[in-house]
């Protein structure tokens, strides 16, 4: 790509598809994900999240940098391609993808380990260095997976989860103000989501009147090709007659100027 189309499609990455938060300061969207990364493992893998556990291996400690860099900070040019390929097509979900299919792949290499020290370093070290199949074995497996909704509902559950945490620490009075703050963001919320719908809904009238417009065209359009049709018809059938009519009665045409000329 030229600089210009690579920054494009930067910008398209980091707003349109949301990646730009988990690069904030504090990090809340890193935390999430590793949090639905986590439970992800449970759901899916439950013997390789035991022994991850077991060691007091989350997450952070080895799939912080594949979300941070979109698998390019560990693994193969090519590979991290595909991702790229697979990120532009099915949004941000795709590296959760990618990420359970690289360790339940692993998952029987990864049990035979029995430390801490062991575990992360696999992880960190030895399970980037994928070989072709491994990778079209990795790229099938995302393309199967199907897993938008338990991403919702694990960013829900976290949310819940830091509330009950900050509730359990605060008194009456406190718990009362933390309510009437989120009582005003849900109001501001709702009025900033009023005005987004009421812009949609202007676009969408704008944009129903433009396709409006356009099959209008359309119709002319059609309409001025049937006409023209039946001129250029017309226009031939009198070429055809005039060359008859210019043609001598023992059917030989006549000279034309440029022809008795020649003949002179």
């Amino acid at each position: 790509m030229t600089e210009e189309d690579a920054f494009k499609m930067l910008t398209f990455l980091m707003f349109d598809m949301g990646l730009r938060k988990q690069y904030r300061p504090n990090m809340t969207i890193l935390q999430i994900q590793m949090y639905q990364l986590s439970r992800l493992l449970h759901d899916y893998h439950r013997d390789l999240y035991n022994h991850l556990e077991e060691h007091e291996i989350g997450p952070s400690l080895y799939a912080a940098p594949w979300f941070l860099t979109m698998f390019a900070s560990q693994f193969p040019l090519g590979f991290v391609a595909r991702v790229f390929d697979m990120l532009f097509l099915q949004g941000s979900e795709v590296i959760f993808k990618v990420a359970l299919s690289l360790l339940g792949s692993h998952k029987p290499l990864i049990l035979q380990h029995e430390n801490l020290e062991t575990i992360v370093d696999f992880i960190k070290n030895t399970l980037p260095n994928l070989g072709l199949v491994q990778m079209e074995k990795t790229i099938n497996q995302v393309f199967e997976m199907d897993i938008a909704k338990q991403l919702q509902a694990y960013e829900v559950e976290y949310h819940v989860l830091q509330d009950e945490l900050i509730d359990s620490s605060l008194n009456d009075n406190q718990r009362m103000d933390k309510l009437e703050k989120a009582n005003i963001s849900l109001r501001k919320q709702n009025f900033d989501l009023l005005e987004e719908l009421q812009v949609a809904n202007g676009k969408i009238q704008n944009l129903e009147a433009t396709v409006e417009f356009l099959l209008n065209n359309e119709c002319k359009l059609k309409q001025s090709i049937v006409t023209l049709e039946l001129e250029r018809k017309a226009l031939l059938q009198t070429v055809k007659d005039l060359r008859t009519q210019t043609g001598s009665p023992g059917g030989k045409h006549l000279l034309t100027r440029q022809e008795c000329l020649d003949v002179n």
